[in-house]
């Protein structure tokens, strides 16, 4: 064997890794301010004279002047005291129940376990046990406690228990979702303006045309002619109105008019501020908790802000802008495609609080003159999914247990907040509601010249004038989305169809014996004549979202009987299941 030079026959391989450094992911890096106890006092400190805002506005563009400088003021002054600047924020914990007492627990049973592991005791091994058990036990217990006052301080909030206890359940639809970086801001703004002009589009093109062929008709001359009418007595007239039954229309005279808002004193102004969810804009010229901790300091030069829109019949600019923040509609969808998404309109503080004062005015007078919708629960007061649940299962069970066959049909609507017309808008407030001077004047304002932009990722896009719609996330426009819908009740009535609505979701359903099933046609004929009145008011009836179930008792032949439904061209036929307000229902 020749001796060789090499020192081995392996190669050595060298190379140069460029290893990045670990970040810890509880934390990250954000922009944000310190606020503290003593944040008060440096702002009312550096809190110039604020007379200028003191006297009501007689002008509108006096108005937006002293909106203008009073949110500059604020917002300088908070630059002042409180400056952006980079800090470390911490994620929150995965277990907010975990404290300092179960984690004494649990490193008193790791001690016990290191001690049996040194000497391999038996008492050390009981001990640990024991404080194993103890620390299990705290900790079941720790958390139970934390959920519990979780759901009790958010059980006015629907969502909120909703998606907590669907992370309980580890229901997968609970888990939040990034927003998609394949898209920019202005992508987004594209989209939900395009969106709306598409369905728009698509209206007109089924509207029917306003143009009609003009045809001679000829009447044959009768025997005897009909020249006028006899006048009656005051006798014919009591027995006809006594004898009428007490129906009333959207058409009759309205009892009284709503004519202008009524200004609001320091004390309701302090109870509508304090009562409301501390939710910040970006559009905010302070955060709203700080707002709140300041209210007696600045409640003067807010109050008469109110006031003077309320007065002039005439809202802000800055409280017509509207960040617009994009929500996937289901967790468990595509964020990379834009049709998953929904708009939601984020609102300066004190313009929620304006709209508040109006909502609660213009409520009051709706319940006055029985004005709303018996038979609509979205978003009012002592009403909710449950209500509307309530009332149409309550039905279809009562019909049931007469042996009757019913057949429910489930109407949806394609972003009916965002289609809304504002020209027929303002004359349902104003005929049908009965609303008029500088009341209808404020509506006006309100729904015109309003701006829009979308924030996502730290980016913001173009601004967008909004044409159509009432922005969802605000306070008014649940209410004048209701009342937009106002005629669509008497539609369905014409036809003794029983219906319940929650928002744009209209739940029709009609019952019959099983052999008269001939009567489910009178529901097409029903749904017919709503799709024209919505089309005619520029709201879209969604055939793909459109459901029908047949329920019956089991001895009926209702497990075997079909019906199909014609809308928009498609045929919709009846399932064994449907989803109704997030319920589940299904045949018997």
């Amino acid at each position: 064997m020749q001796p060789s030079d090499d020192i081995s026959d392996h190669y050595l391989v060298l190379c140069k890794l460029h290893i990045a450094k670990t970040v810890n992911s509880t934390s990250c890096y954000k922009y944000g301010r310190t606020i503290t106890s003593t944040t008060k006092d440096c702002f009312v400190s550096n809190r110039p004279d604020v007379s200028q805002f003191l006297s009501i506005s007689k002008t509108s563009e006096h108005l937006d002047d002293v909106t203008e400088s009073m949110d500059s003021l604020f917002s300088s002054i908070l630059n002042t005291v409180a400056p952006l600047r980079l800090r470390k924020v911490k994620e929150n914990s995965l277990t907010p129940w975990y404290n300092e007492h179960t984690r004494t627990l649990k490193r008193a049973a790791r001690k016990m376990k290191c001690s049996w592991r040194k000497t391999k005791l038996e008492v050390f091994r009981i001990a640990w046990r024991e404080s194993n058990v103890s620390y299990r036990k705290a900790l079941k217990t720790d958390r139970s406690d934390y959920f519990s006052s979780l759901l009790e301080e958010n059980k006015h909030n629907p969502r909120y228990l909703f998606n907590t206890v669907a992370k309980l359940t580890k229901n997968k639809a609970s888990t939040s979702v990034d927003i998609s970086q394949h898209h920019s801001s202005n992508d987004f703004m594209n989209y939900f303006t395009s969106k709306i002009d598409i369905i728009r589009d698509k209206i007109v093109t089924m509207q029917p045309s306003a143009t009609v062929s003009h045809q001679t008709v000829h009447y044959r001359s009768p025997v005897e002619q009909f020249h006028s009418f006899s006048t009656i007595g005051e006798e014919e007239l009591y027995k006809l109105v006594k004898s009428s039954k007490p129906t009333t229309c959207m058409l009759d005279p309205i009892p009284s008019k709503f004519h202008s808002f009524s200004t609001i004193g320091e004390e309701e102004l302090y109870k509508l501020v304090k009562s409301s969810k501390p939710t910040t804009c970006m559009l905010d010229p302070i955060p709203s908790k700080l707002l709140k901790v300041l209210l007696p300091e600045v409640i003067d030069p807010l109050l008469t802000i109110i006031n003077s829109s309320l007065l002039l019949g005439y809202v802000p600019k800055t409280f017509k802008l509207a960040v617009i923040k994009p929500l996937i509609k289901k967790p468990q969808l595509d964020p990379k495609e834009l049709v998953n998404y929904r708009p939601i309109s984020n609102l300066p503080f004190l313009s929620k609080i304006l709209e508040k004062v109006v909502s609660s005015q213009l409520y009051s007078f709706l319940e006055k003159n029985g004005i709303c919708e018996d038979f609509q629960s979205g978003f009012r007061p002592y009403h909710s999914t449950e209500t509307a649940l309530l009332r149409v299962t309550n039905d279809l069970l009562l019909s049931s247990d007469r042996g009757c066959i019913s057949l429910l049909v489930l109407l949806d609507l394609s972003a009916a907040f965002d289609t809304i017309d504002h020209t027929i808008l303002l004359h349902r407030l104003e005929h049908f509601v009965g609303i008029n001077g500088s009341a209808l004047a404020w509506f006006k304002s309100y729904l015109y010249d309003r701006h829009q932009f979308v924030a996502v990722n730290e980016e913001v896009s173009y601004r967008s004038q909004v044409q159509y719609g009432v922005p969802q996330g605000s306070v008014l426009g649940p209410l004048l989305f209701t009342l937009y819908m106002l005629p669509l009740g008497n539609i369905i009535r014409k036809y003794g169809v029983s219906f319940h609505c929650y928002a744009d979701d209209t739940q029709l359903y009609i019952s019959s014996r099983p052999g008269e099933t001939y009567q489910f046609e009178k529901l097409t004929e029903c749904i017919v004549d709503i799709k024209n009145w919505m089309t005619s008011n520029f709201l879209l009836l969604n055939s793909e979202k459109t459901e029908v179930l047949i329920i019956g008792p089991k001895s009926s032949a209702c497990n075997n009987l079909e019906h199909c439904l014609r809308l928009d061209g498609c045929s919709v036929n009846s399932s064994s299941s449907v989803r109704n307000l997030g319920v589940l229902f299904q045949r018997f």
